[in-house]
């Protein structure tokens, strides 16, 4: 029973004298460090740069813009870092440097059509892209040597230093339209074949310069530029029965 005793006692007495040294400890050693102009730092991540400002400023601390970076998990344009760390002491008046989210780091692909390729070039550059392969095609609605569409489509999100194939117009090739009147209708037809056209309206007018069947009149006229595959209207002649 006395021995019982002296053991509570021995062991009380190990623990105050412990919490005692801790208590010391604390006071001689941290309390002495900490002076009374220190303030804690705050969690600034997921503000804006301004909100961030904001928060610091009314804490006595300076607001500094380390830059900006890419981050998969912060949303672009608020902090995603900052030194020192959140709930870290530092004198009133110091500076917190904050790290600005970028984002994930894909770049979304601008619509380029109708561009040249240098202008392109420039465009893609600027956003961390290039031009990779230059393909080309006919279209008549865009002008020669503009960009009709890319691979991938505009909106694509792409890695930095992605290759972007752009095809280009080549526009609508123009040839001559040939001399058709004086001609058969069956001949008429061949020449319009191999000159690069397409049969148009055939019409039947009477007639005392031209025989039966032959071409009086074309459109367009012999001579005259137009696009490739494009219609060739003819009037033939005919008699009055």
């Amino acid at each position: 029973m006395y021995y019982n005793g002296t053991r509570v006692f021995l062991v009380s007495f190990l623990v105050s004298l412990f919490t005692s040294i801790i208590v010391c400890a604390i006071f001689f050693f941290v309390l002495p460090r900490m002076r009374s102009t220190d303030v804690l730092v705050p969690d600034l991540s997921g503000s804006t740069t301004e909100q961030a400002r904001t928060i610091a400023e009314s804490r006595g601390l300076l607001l500094v813009v380390g830059g900006e970076e890419e981050n998969d998990k912060v949303p672009a344009n608020v902090v995603c870092r900052q030194t020192p760390l959140p709930g870290s002491f530092v004198a009133r008046k110091s500076a917190v440097t904050v790290f600005i989210s970028k984002g994930s780091g894909l770049i979304k692909l601008p619509d380029l059509r109708g561009k040249g390729l240098s202008e392109a070039t420039i465009a893609l550059s600027e956003l961390g892209l290039k031009i990779g392969e230059v393909k080309s095609e006919e279209n008549d609605e865009i002008e020669k040597d503009k960009i009709i569409s890319t691979l991938p489509q505009a909106g694509a999100e792409l890695q930095r230093d992605d290759g972007v194939t752009v095809i280009l117009s080549r526009g609508t090739e123009v040839l001559t339209v040939p001399r058709l009147i004086g001609r058969s209708l069956s001949t008429a037809k061949r020449m319009i074949q191999e000159a690069g056209f397409v049969v148009g309206n055939v019409s039947y007018e009477i007639s005392t310069e031209y025989n039966v069947g032959i071409i009086m009149q074309q459109h367009p006229t012999a001579g005259r530029q137009a696009k490739k595959g494009s219609r060739i209207d003819l009037v033939v002649a005919t008699v009055l029965e």
